[in-house]
């Protein structure tokens, strides 16, 4: 190697917005950054892995993974990036010889032409060489026109790289610059680069690539506010600069200028991999050669203008990066320095990123299907440490980002390459010896179908689609394991990632031009001359809207013939395209305002291009489009807040584009305004004018010309050389005639929203679609749901018969008392982690039951899922409780208050205390429940609930005074008055709970509860009269109601109204109802009717049937039975009932003096006296 004779300086690179972030307070950003991010990730290792079962380990890991090739790709990019740096411009080296290279398959003529005359346009001295694989005889042909040398080989071998070894051979300059087909050179291009082999060792010089069709799938521009983003910007503005001082720089294939003997050194371009560039590059900085990278636009090239060639293009660049590991890893290949090695590793393994990306998008989509959770528990920490996390990194990259990166596009392109980037880590593994090297469109129009383009995000899609209403169903149905804060976090990740996945699929279902070449933004002046079919010529001057090598539109004041030859001319200082063309399509815009003013929009394709007009097209598009545009964007940047394209007009000036010739002493100028006013316009001039000068102007109008004199009175800069466009404000000093009348009118039609849109020369935005995405994921979701249903079915079937045995809180007995609650039981518990979610429905469904002790087994395996949950433990407590394991429960219950106690958790605390309280009230000991309950009460004198419960007890143990002094202390609301209604009933003050109940009805009087309960106190009372009424009423209003009946029916035969009780007891037996209190009614009132129907003494045979056919009655009403059928004439059959209780029960003397009764009745007095003496022998013997 060469000893350096001449340093290269270097200086901080310092041309975007966030530029004012220096490089030490952007390098603290970084060091913070990793260092939060290594935190982050050895908490997540350490605490957060989920391990209750073999799925949830594997699915914490998957997330864990992809969190950990995050970190490492973090690290590599903030070592890549953490000292960018420009090199300072250098002057040419003299008599240096350069070799122009570009190497061409089959791209057309109309591409290379542009190339080519580019090349030849650059200022310093070199020759240029096509490289022509497709041994075309056009090619040849044009190479002869231009006078550029061309080479071609006889076959194909290895492609690009082949290509370019091919000419190595057989060229001598001691440099060579490399262009691609595509790739258009400023005219500085070689005279910037090239001062900077001063320095010997250095092998390369790069530049960025830049591309003049902004509006594509890989790029975001914004006409209105100047804004642009590409997804290599971040590439050539961040990282490539960021390289430079590592010496590092990659080699991006085209745009870069190398010293031939450092290729030679190499052994030319490597031919392993399709990316022979980033391969070339490393072999270079592994012999020691130096790379430096210029961070200026010095080319421009085409984009991915659609879909189809963005994936062709990124799985070409992905698969031969990580080919690359295979033959020359830089890992371990000998020459790199530690940096090196790990830089150039960090951008080939980047290409390695769709797995982990999407195991990000699967995480939360397998949470709601599967109700398992990544993370071990959502905790205040965790939730700390990531926020701490996510704020540093964001912050971090906002400042290396410095504009030309933001989260959106981050995310888009994530979304867009994930599935590209799995498809090239499979074919570098395993085809990556016969990968092909596939030619990037450069024409419009798709490389094949998009379907194997889009298909990965529709599934996606339709996977957060189904998952959502998969996870929630599951949530609402069986309450799962996933507590609602981890469910919210699922949801809300998939809605974000859905939300890409639909931007994707918009984008990329929109229709591709049917163009082959893309039409740049263009508003020039321009001459036409169209002559229709009946021979008449029509000439004028109008707007071109947009241009390319094939044809351009324009905005006209005239109507032209369609369909028909004419001449368009576009006319710019010292450049002019003229050629013949057909205008093709016309959109007639008819203006409603002063005298009938008509614009028309025309499209012309060109025919018989000559050569020169093909060349000038090229030449506008650099000059007038490329460059300025690419000022607007960059001034953006560096100014964010400016979002004018040009200089702010001037409040009043309309945005109107119409063509202006001014006249000097030389050559009259032509140019178009871009916006104007009564008192001035604003216009674009590539000619040189000087503040102050005077001239006079025609203004081309749809209201015909205004002539006026104007000054030139502001100047501003556009762009620099070698172009030098300036815009200049041109001040209206006398207007001739009714120039300022026409103008002013013209003015006015900003006010109809057509014809503004048409002077203004607005484009109409391509709609992306929103249907056709969300339609192809849900026809893939319906598609999937009967198979769906099916799975969840099977999957689930013991839940959902849970569920259902659960529903409305009723029991369903033929689950619960069959077998399959023990067979789910038995198989739950059979397994070695059982599922959470299961196991909370058997809890549900035991406690339903009443099976304790499977309950506390089922309770205690829950609490070793989460062991610090208090809900668990009182769910425990209450199971031993139930289980009348009285001792247990008291001792966990002790050591959960313990703990409570010392953590300060009150609420939880006070639970556990009413807990203990019950578990004694059902060991037996009454008054230790209610020291227990009087202790809590007085610690928490607010608790409503708990006082209720401790009156309630007091209640129940006879201590009604004391039950309701604590009433008395609570809010008289309904529910405490209608406590107090029993409290006075038990105390005997049957007054008191008639005027309580009778206080709440004012309230709610149709409530039926409240007015049978007030029925019931009344006949308490022994008011059966006013009872009676209140039961009529209410039998009336609602007939159905059986409850109401039987309890009327009570109260008419306590009244004394048996007979009409009967009628209505019958009625309901009629009716098929039945019931121990149905039947105890119509006994009562046939024994207190004064003249029961033959009727009602069937149906005592009918009762008695059915006793005996096996529907059983208790002792007391068989007994009443029984008196009935005496009643009825019937003691044979009264007495066989009786005997046969007595018989079954001798200690029943109810039954028995019964008996006694209906023997006397029968006559049978003798056996009557023998059950008599039984009787009064027992009650001397007690």
């Amino acid at each position: 190697m060469c000893t350096p004779e001449v340093p290269i300086f270097f200086t901080p690179h310092l041309d975007s917005p966030l530029s004012i972030v220096s490089q030490k307070p952007r390098q603290a950003l970084m060091a913070t950054c990793a260092l939060v991010t290594l935190v982050y990730l050895a908490y997540r290792g350490l605490y957060t892995l989920n391990h209750q079962s073999l799925y949830a380990s594997i699915a914490s890991w998957m997330l864990y993974a992809s969190e950990l090739w995050g970190g490492m790709s973090l690290f590599l990019f903030f070592m890549q990036v953490w000292d960018t740096q420009s090199p300072q411009e250098q002057p040419p080296l003299e008599n240096a010889s350069i070799d122009v290279f570009v190497p061409t398959y089959n791209e057309d003529v109309a591409i290379l032409r542009g190339t080519l005359q580019a090349c030849l346009a650059m200022d310093y001295p070199h020759r240029t060489f096509l490289l022509d694989d497709g041994k075309r005889d056009e090619m040849r042909q044009l190479c002869e026109e231009l006078g550029v040398h061309y080479i071609t080989r006889d076959n194909n071998l290895h492609a690009k790289a082949g290509n370019l070894n091919n000419a190595l051979d057989q060229t001598d300059g001691e440099f060579l610059a490399i262009l691609d087909a595509d790739h258009v050179p400023e005219p500085h291009f070689l005279s910037r680069m090239i001062g900077y082999f001063r320095d010997p060792e250095l092998g390369i010089v790069q530049s960025p690539h830049a591309f003049s069709n902004f509006d594509t799938f890989q790029g975001r521009v914004n006409y209105e506010k100047g804004r642009f983003w590409d997804e290599g910007e971040l590439f050539y503005k961040v990282i490539q600069p960021g390289r430079t001082a590592t010496n590092s720089v990659i080699f991006a294939g085209s745009a870069a200028l190398f010293r031939r003997t450092a290729l030679k050194d190499v052994g030319y371009i490597a031919t392993e991999t399709i990316t022979e560039d980033m391969h070339t590059g490393i072999r270079m900085a592994a012999r020691g050669w130096k790379s430096i990278f210029v961070p200026e636009r010095l080319i421009a090239g085409q984009g991915a203008a659609d879909v189809t060639t963005f994936h062709t293009q990124r799985l070409r660049w992905a698969e031969g990066n990580l080919s690359i590991l295979a033959y020359d890893n830089p890992l371990t290949m000998k020459g790199l320095t530690l940096v090196q090695r790990l830089t150039y590793f960090g951008s080939i393994i980047h290409w390695a990123g769709g797995l982990p990306r999407l195991f990000l998008y699967l995480t939360p989509i397998l949470m709601l299907l599967t109700g398992v959770s990544p993370v071990r528990e959502f905790t205040p920490t965790l939730a700390v440490v990531f926020v701490t996390y996510l704020v540093s990194m964001m912050v971090a990259l906002k400042a290396v980002y410095r504009g030309y990166m933001n989260y959106d596009l981050v995310e888009f392109f994530n979304m867009a390459n994930f599935w590209t980037q799995i498809r090239a880590t499979v074919r570098a593994l395993i085809y990556r010896k016969k990968s092909k090297f596939v030619v990037t469109n450069k024409r419009g129009g798709r490389q094949g179908s998009i379907l194997p383009h889009v298909v990965p995000q529709i599934v996606l899609l339709a996977l957060c689609q189904f998952s959502l209403i998969y996870g929630w169903a599951r949530h609402l149905l069986f309450d799962p394991q996933l507590e609602l804060l981890g469910l919210g976090i699922a949801t809300f990740l998939i809605l974000h990632h859905a939300r890409y996945a639909i931007a994707y699929l918009r984008t990329a279902m929109t229709p591709s031009s049917k163009r082959e070449a893309y039409r740049h933004r263009l508003n020039m002046p321009l001459k036409y001359s169209f002559t229709d079919q009946e021979g008449r010529t029509i000439e004028g001057m109008g707007v071109s809207t947009d241009l390319n090598e094939e044809g351009l539109g324009f905005v006209a004041y005239n109507s032209l013939p369609i369909n028909e030859r004419g001449t368009v001319k576009l006319i710019v200082s010292n450049d002019n395209l003229e050629t013949q063309g057909i205008i093709r399509y016309a959109a007639h815009k008819q203006g409603e305002g002063v005298d009938g003013a008509s614009i028309y929009r025309y499209g012309v394709e060109f025919v018989d291009t000559p050569p020169e007009a093909i060349d000038a097209a090229s030449r506008l598009v650099q000059r007038f489009v490329v460059a300025p545009w690419y000022q607007v964007f960059d001034r953006h940047r560096t100014s964010p807040r400016s979002n004018s394209l040009f200089s702010k007009r001037e409040i009043g000036r309309a945005p109107f584009k119409m063509p202006v010739r001014l006249e000097t002493d030389g050559d009259d100028i032509y140019c178009s305004t871009r916006d104007i006013s009564t008192r001035a316009m604003r216009c674009l001039l590539a000619s040189e004018v000087a503040e102050g000068d005077k001239m006079r102007a025609e203004i081309y109008t749809p209201l015909g010309s205004v002539f006026a004199m104007i000054s030139v009175t502001e100047t501003r800069e556009v762009t620099g050389p070698p172009h030098r466009i300036r815009e200049y404000v041109l001040t209206f000093d006398i207007f001739e005639e009714q120039g300022r009348s026409t103008l002013q009118s013209l003015l006015e039609l900003s006010e109809e929203p057509k014809m503004r849109q048409d002077l203004a020369v607005e484009h109409t935005e391509q709609r992306k679609p929103m249907v056709r995405p969300v339609a192809a994921a849900s026809i893939a979701v319906l598609a999937l749901a009967p198979v769906a249903v099916g799975v969840f079915q099977r999957v689930h079937n013991d839940d959902l018969l849970l569920v259902r045995s659960m529903d409305s809180g009723q029991i369903d007995l033929s689950l619960l008392e069959g077998k399959d609650l023990d067979r789910i039981l038995v198989e739950t518990l059979a397994d070695e982690y059982p599922d959470q979610q299961r196991l909370i429905l058997l809890k549900e469904a035991l406690e339903l039951r009443g099976r304790t002790d499977e309950l506390v087994r089922v309770c205690r395996i829950l609490t070793t899922y989460t062991p610090e949950d208090p809900d668990m433990g009182k769910a425990l407590v209450a199971a031993l409780t139930g289980a009348s394991r009285f001792d247990e429960a008291a001792d966990l219950a002790s050591r959960w208050i313990a703990v409570l106690d010392a953590k300060g958790q009150a609420a939880h605390y006070e639970e556990f205390e009413k807990l203990s309280a019950r578990n004694i009230l059902r060991s037996g000991d009454e008054y230790g429940a209610m020291d227990a309950f009087r202790r809590i009460v007085a610690a928490h004198p607010e608790d409503q609930n708990v006082r209720r419960e401790y009156a309630g007890i007091l209640l129940q143990s006879g201590l009604a005074a004391e039950a309701l002094r604590q009433y008395s202390v609570l809010p008289q609301n309904e529910e405490t008055l209608r406590q107090l209604v029993a409290i006075h009933s038990a105390l005997g003050d049957f007054a008191r709970s008639e005027a309580t109940l009778r206080s709440i009805l004012r309230d709610n009087p149709a409530d039926i509860g409240l007015q049978v309960d007030l029925a019931n106190v009344l006949t308490w009372q022994g008011n059966f009269d006013g009872a009676v009424r209140i039961f009529r009423e209410l039998h009336t209003t609602d007939p159905g109601n059986v409850d109401v009946a039987l309890a009327m029916g009570e109260a008419l035969t306590w009244s004394g109204k048996g007979d009409e009780a009967l009628v209505l007891f019958s009625r309901l037996l009629d009716r098929g109802l039945d019931g121990s209190r149905l039947t105890a009614g119509f006994l009562d009132a046939y024994l207190g009717a004064t003249a029961p129907s033959g009727s009602d003494a069937h149906r005592l045979h009918w009762m008695l049937q059915r006793h005996h056919a096996g529907a059983t009655l208790d002792s007391d009403l068989a007994g009443r039975l029984a008196m009935c059928l005496v009643r009825a004439q019937a003691p044979e059959k009264a007495i066989i009932l009786l005997e046969d209780i007595v018989g079954a029960n001798p200690e029943d003397r109810d039954t028995r003096l019964r008996l006694a009764d209906a023997l006397v009745a029968a006559g049978e007095n003798k056996r009557a006296h023998h059950h008599y003496r039984a009787l009064l022998a027992g009650a001397q013997g007690r």
